[in-house]
């Protein structure tokens, strides 16, 4: 297969291989003006729980940087943008010709590259400018967030158990600034949530203890903390040796003498048994009917079932997590992350929240938009950032977020839109009503024919032959036959098979629309007789080379979004013999 790259190849944009992604739709930043900012009503509300969130302040660099590029009269890039520009541009052409070294946004916030820093007064000489527009970018978070009906949020400071100026820069100021910003809205009787801080405590560290000091002991935010009966609530990551220390978090509740927090211990990625130990999800995968363990396949699986977290005396439970996505692992690599679906991932996750009504729901997230790199975890040939196979930092790939599509985030943005955000809402609403879809059919978070539009695809090989199948009944019967299924070298998946040991992967498996969408072409299966073999095509004659034998599904006309990676038709140097390939 390492000879595909050498072949003439007749391209379709296809879906990435992951199960597929949200809508791409691009809106200017004026239409975040157009969002109805309707205060959610709780009159209806029943036995309503505590709504959290994951909130980011870490974009103080990244966002200077894209300030930057703009004075030098260049165009701002995402992540997202070198994508859709299908080869034109390069993650370089983000900062690199600028000489500037950031954090490169996979997407473009609706609000534009914001960020929270702001000198203290008495800083003669702080280490970066002012952000730009932190007043208008606090006040839009808080209207979005509590009209969505959320009571707190989380902030994430889970990369900085040491306290100095870089920590200070990234995530400390910001929080502060955050606090002043809401504590002035509130002043002028505008709702805002609560806050609480989610702080990385290993033993000795630092940052914890000038948070406690400079926001917790301070009385005039005292009204913004998110508080359990009298106490104030501290999240610590639940990393033993990493980030958590059972000293430490003794030392957190005692807060210098006050006595007045309550810590809640949070991570994700681990099994039954840490949930029943009380420990919270920041986020919780789907858990496979099939095979019991986390998936990262939204069609062909049914109810999320993800894991809830419950007492350790009681049994009862505690917490359930929803998000926009998740990830297994990179995020930026086929199949490690389900992708938003257009909030049908979104809407299986909030299947357990809403039948079972835990007492506290926490989503993961609103608004990350950049995130850590890594040299990817698999050796595999697509094992690259998706839609990116000639780029020059396609083997730097992102973990947590990747593109408008495999991300956590909620909040609107240029390339992905409102939609998550308004499925979101819609069904905190219901969660807070105490009721499910079984009643609301028609609610965002409940419909499903704006959401369910994708089909698994499977790669089917026997000595002398492959073919694609969208059809598991086909699948099963060429199974026993003795036709051996491609499996997916990145783990992740359950309606496909894993085998890590493929070293390839860019035959399959993938998804593709089940209907025609706007700007995308059929893809058929054919069949040469001659030959005796199949092939794929986007002509319904199959361009001479034989009869089709079925429409396999619809591939989008170009990348991003949803669809990241291309499916290409490739023909041998050496004979009449046709292939396909992804990602080419």
């Amino acid at each position: 297969m390492g000879a595909l790259r050498l072949l003439q190849c007749k391209q379709h944009n296809l879906q990435r291989d992951n199960p597929t992604f949200s809508s791409f739709i691009c809106l200017p930043v004026a239409i975040l003006l157009m969002i109805t900012f309707q205060q959610m009503s709780c009159m209806t509300c029943v036995n309503a729980g505590d709504v959290g969130i994951l909130y980011e302040v870490w974009h103080t660099r990244a966002a200077q940087a894209m300030n930057k590029v703009k004075e030098l009269g260049g165009r701002q890039l995402t992540t997202e943008t070198v994508i859709r520009s299908n080869g034109s541009l390069t993650l370089n052409d983000v900062y690199a010709r600028y000489k500037i070294n950031a954090d490169i946004y996979n997407v473009q916030p609706q609000l534009g590259f914001y960020c929270l820093y702001r000198k203290r007064h008495d800083d003669p000489n702080p280490p970066v400018k002012d952000c730009l527009n932190i007043t208008h970018t606090a006040s839009v978070h808080a209207q979005l967030l509590v009209n969505a009906g959320i009571n707190y949020v989380a902030v994430d400071i889970t990369n900085w158990p040491t306290f100095n100026t870089e920590t200070d820069v990234a995530v400390v100021r910001p929080t502060e600034v955050l606090f002043e910003e809401w504590l002035a809205l509130r002043k002028q009787g505008v709702q805002t949530p609560k806050i609480a801080l989610w702080v990385c405590s290993p033993a000795n560290s630092s940052t914890w203890r000038y948070v406690m000091k400079s926001i917790y002991n301070n009385p005039q935010y005292a009204e913004l903390l998110y508080m359990r009966g009298n106490k104030a609530v501290f999240f610590l990551p639940y990393r033993p040796g990493v980030c958590y220390d059972a000293a430490e978090a003794s030392l957190i509740q005692h807060n210098f003498g006050g006595n007045n927090i309550t810590t809640v211990n949070m991570w994700a990625l681990f099994g039954p048994s840490t949930y029943a130990q009380g420990v919270w999800g920041f986020f919780s995968p789907c858990v496979s009917k099939e095979t019991g363990a986390y998936t990262t396949s939204i069609i062909g699986e049914g109810a999320c079932n993800q894991y809830s977290t419950t007492d350790q005396g009681t049994g009862d439970m505690v917490e359930v997590s929803a998000s926009g996505g998740y990830m297994l692992s990179q995020c930026a690599l086929p199949f490690a992350s389900p992708g938003k679906l257009r909030g049908l991932t979104m809407q299986r996750l909030f299947a357990k929240v809403l039948a079972d009504r835990p007492p506290n729901l926490f989503l993961s997230s609103f608004n990350e938009h950049i995130g850590g790199r890594q040299a990817p975890a698999s050796q595999a040939e697509i094992a690259f950032n998706m839609g990116l196979p000639n780029d020059p930092q396609r083997m730097n790939v992102w973990v947590d977020t990747y593109g408008s599509e495999f991300s956590r985030d909620v909040e609107p943005t240029i390339e992905g839109g409102s939609r998550i955000y308004d499925v979101l809402r819609s069904c905190i609403e219901l969660y807070k009503k105490g009721t499910t879809c079984d009643d609301n059919a028609t609610a965002l978070c409940c419909t499903t024919a704006d959401k369910e539009l994708w089909i698994n695809v499977w790669e089917l090989h026997s000595s002398d032959d492959s073919l694609l199948t969208a059809d598991p009944d086909e699948r099963d019967v060429l199974l026993k036959e003795g036709w051996h299924q491609t499996c997916s070298p990145i783990p992740g998946p359950s309606v496909f098979c894993v085998d890590s040991s493929n070293k390839d992967g860019r035959n399959g498996p993938f998804l593709l629309y089940h209907t025609k969408q706007p700007n995308t072409k059929a893809i058929y299966r054919c069949y040469d007789s001659h030959l005796t073999r199949h092939s794929v095509s986007d002509d319904k004659n199959c361009d001479g080379l034989g009869q089709m034998e079925s429409i396999l599904g619809y591939a989008a006309l170009g990348p991003g979004g949803e669809m990241l990676r291309a499916l290409r038709r490739c023909r041998s140097s050496s004979s009449k013999m046709l292939f396909h390939a992804l990602d080419l």
